[in-house]
């Protein structure tokens, strides 16, 4: 008699066969799970530290640009109410953003 055994054949051999293919799933399943941590985790360091020095100082420079604009307007306004026209207020250095607000922000939400 031969040593090999014969591969069972019905229900009993379809479930073997599951069974061996779940068994052979986990294992390379556990395989790329642990391959994944271990190189995701680094590509998510380099990720996360390269998005801190050139995304961070962006948009601390964005913030501090709007707080510059705001600061101009409300100096603006101020000199306008004095009766500066805003001529004089440009000739003084005043940027078209501070003296006139875009139309786009001017528009309500409904309006005709």
């Amino acid at each position: 008699m031969s040593t090999t055994s014969k591969p069972a054949g019905g229900i009993k051999g379809f479930l073997q066969k599951t069974g061996q293919l779940g068994i052979w799933t986990y294992e390379k399943g556990t395989t790329v799970v642990q391959w994944t941590y271990r190189y995701g985790g680094q590509a998510a360091f380099i990720l996360a530290t390269t998005s801190m020095v050139v995304l961070m100082p962006l948009l601390f420079e964005i913030t501090r640009e709007a707080q510059l604009i705001e600061t101009e307007r409300l100096e603006a306004n101020d000199l306008r109410s004095k009766g500066y026209a805003d001529r004089q207020l440009k000739e003084m250095g005043f940027s078209d953003t501070v003296l006139h607000a875009p139309s786009v922000s001017t528009m309500t939400v409904g309006s005709k």
